[in-house]
């Protein structure tokens, strides 16, 4: 499988697109599989929601016997006392495979559908919460008539897709528990990455209780660490929160342990602009840490970091100023904190890494990131090279739906840019070493549609892909799934898609086939394409456009191997007399066209019946049919037997020539006599 690491500016982009979460996805392709075909390669029914509706609730379900059953939907907050606090709305809807069973609801209520067998089903509940406080919670029971919750029995609840917070504030919210009762110290530690924090606040609490066991800062002295008295087997909560200083980032820990201890509780939180880069676990002994700026395409107004252990600092990162410090044998995090400038093109980008003396990287990656407000989004995709050699690095702009205004990629390895980096879709030919390399892509799209771009590696003289992933830049209407599909067999694939219709049809909805880059094929609407496909890692890249009535819509995909043709062909006697005829029958599934061979010819519908012509000598019949699948070949033999007492027989033949000639020679003597 491949695989790619999301730089953070990659994650804020998908973060604010079109789809509501897909966190349920692997939960709803796993609750279909069944119905998409034990062969399906990648089988998913999913309902995606944008951002300004609630994120779509699914519930797989099975039922064991054919029968009627019935679901219902109860808006829980309606029945809030003393103010009710209905849903604005809400929809629900079953599917089983690729189709919808029974009426969907367009409120709460009560579904009724009929199982003709044993299956498993998908609910899918859309909608979106009230103005008032409590609005949100729903009920879902599976049942008969007679006993509505027998089967299952859901809460969940109708909300809007997590928002950033605002003004770039971070927060923890988290619990923990002591294994021995006695004094410890709770620490809240400013790392000032890359300034002060304007704000920030922790508190230690135990569950339940209404007053804090810490407050930090201190509200009387301000002082940030603060020695408590714990007690083992008490469930304590810790919560807190933070706001960046003016740089618009920041970064902000909290610890509590005992002396010389190591903690019972650390995390660090990144604030703002600030974000996690890494969390290498490093060998005991000296290490370095480096920083750099890589002025591509420009110099970043602002560069810092930190690498921490147990929630403290262990080397501050200066760019350009490697930093030497003995590593124990655990698990670090690393912090950096960068913009760029605003001027144009209002991008940069900085690697980080580090490693022990004379040996292979423990942490080396490069991140870009954009301005503030800037129209271009920033990607990162990371993988590692396994020989040095000559490499080619391809970025290819699908111009799916809609070209991409810009793109430029930079290849990064061991803090140094490879070749020159592309400002247009095209390939760059690279000289890499072993170890981790870096691509770098900044890429804009049409503001409403979006767009859609490759990045591939191949060693140069091989098509082989060592990388290959393919990325939505998503516009304001337009969102984009892509699914990696792994081929492990040559031959003939069909991609499947359906808009299953619930709560309403998209708007638009599309599917790009590809690998390495290239394009194999695109469904607009729900249709089917046929792939010639060979062993590989494939993409299946999918676009849809909620309808604005409900900013909601359900898509059904999947991936087969294509099923292979067959055919059978017969004739209504195998065996005539010269100069008869028979009758062909035949037939085939999964086949779109026959051509006839042998004893007749021509295209040849799919199944039917025909004559054939005077049979004079024996004859065989051949009818191969072709599908997405492949093609198939059957064949039918007549044999034609001669009429008796006619000529054209052979011994009697011989016979009366001999015949004749003793005649003649008889009459040849006697004229020779009367001479």
């Amino acid at each position: 499988m491949l695989r790619s690491l999301l730089s953070p500016s990659r994650a804020r982009t998908a973060a604010v697109s079109l789809l509501a979460l897909l966190a349920l996805i692997s939960l709803s392709a796993t609750a279909q599989m069944s119905s998409g075909g034990s062969t399906s390669l990648l089988h998913e029914v999913h309902t995606l929601a944008t951002a300004t509706t609630g994120v779509p609730v699914e519930h797989p379900i099975s039922i064991a016997n054919a029968g009627t059953y019935q679901i219902t939907l109860t808006d829980l907050g309606a029945a809030n006392t003393p103010t009710p606090a209905p849903l604005a709305s809400v929809k629900l809807a079953l599917t089983s495979g690729d189709a919808v069973v029974g009426t969907p609801l367009t409120k709460a209520g009560v579904l009724t559908f009929t199982a003709t067998a044993a299956g498993d089903y998908l609910i899918h509940v859309v909608g979106a919460p009230g103005t008032q406080a409590g609005s949100g919670p729903i009920g879902i029971a599976v049942g008969t008539a007679a006993a509505p919750a027998s089967l299952y029995s859901f809460s969940d609840n109708i909300t809007l897709p997590g928002q950033a917070l605002p003004n770039g504030e971070a927060v923890i919210n988290d619990s923990f528990t002591v294994s021995a009762s006695g004094s410890y110290t709770v620490t809240l530690t400013d790392f000032q990455l890359p300034q002060a924090l304007s704000q920030q606040i922790v508190i230690v609490i135990p569950a339940g209780a209404t007053t804090p066991t810490a407050v930090l800062p201190d509200p009387v002295t301000s002082a940030t660490t603060a020695t408590v008295n714990l007690t083992q087997g008490v469930n304590y909560r810790i919560v807190g929160g933070a706001l960046p200083g003016t740089s618009g980032g920041g970064l902000f820990g909290a610890t509590v342990a005992q002396a010389s201890s190591a903690p019972v509780y650390s995390k660090i939180i990144p604030v703002g602009t600030t974000v996690q880069v890494g969390a290498p676990t490093l060998t005991a002994g000296p290490h370095t840490a480096t920083l750099s700026d890589l002025a591509y395409p420009a110099a970043l107004a602002q560069l810092s970091g930190v690498l921490t252990l147990n929630g403290q600092s262990v080397a501050s990162l200066s760019a350009g100023t490697p930093q030497t410090f003995t590593a124990q044998a655990a698990t670090y995090q690393a912090f950096v904190a960068a913009s760029a400038a605003a001027a144009s093109p209002g991008a940069g980008s900085y690697f980080v890494g580090v490693s022990a003396s004379g040996a292979a990287p423990e942490l080396s990656v490069a991140r870009v990131v954009t301005a503030s407000g800037s129209a271009v989004a920033p990607f990162s995709f990371a993988t590692s090279i396994a020989s040095a050699g000559s490499y080619t690095v391809t970025l290819t702009n699908f111009s799916f739906p809609a070209s991409l205004s810009s793109a430029r990629l930079a290849v990064v390895q061991g803090g140094a840019l490879l070749g020159t980096p592309l400002t247009a879709a095209g390939g760059l030919s690279i000289t890499a070493s072993p170890g981790p390399i870096t691509f770098l892509v900044l890429a804009q799209a049409d503001p409403k549609l979006g767009g859609l771009f490759d990045v591939s590696l191949t060693a140069n003289g091989s098509s082989a892909l060592l990388f290959d992933a393919t990325q939505g830049v998503t516009g304001t209407s337009f969102s984009f799934i892509a699914r990696s599909v792994k081929i492990a067999t040559s031959g003939n694939y069909l991609v499947h898609t359906t808009d299953v219709g619930f709560p309403a049809n998209f708007t638009n909805f599309a599917t790009l086939v590809s690998q390495g880059g290239t394009t194999l094929g695109s469904i607009f609407g729900s249709d089917q394409l046929a792939v010639t496909a060979s062993p590989g890692n494939y993409f299946v890249n999918v676009i849809a456009q909620p309808a604005s009535a409900d900013n909601a819509g359900t898509y059904a995909l999947d991936v087969s191997p294509a099923p292979v043709p067959t055919v059978t062909l017969s004739a209504s006697s195998t065996q005539v007399t010269s100069g008869g005829t028979v009758t062909l029958t035949w037939s085939s599934t999964n086949a779109t066209a026959c051509t006839a061979s042998g004893g007749w010819s021509g295209t040849q519908s799919t199944s039917g019946q025909a004559p054939t012509s005077s049979l004079t000598a024996d004859t065989t019949f051949t009818l191969t049919c072709t599908g997405t699948g492949g093609s198939a070949t059957a064949s039918a033999t007549v044999n034609v037997a001669q009429p008796t007492g006619k000529s054209g027989g052979g011994s009697l033949d011989a016979f009366l020539l001999a015949l004749l000639a003793g005649a003649v020679g008889v009459h040849a003597r006697r004229a020779m006599s009367v001479r």
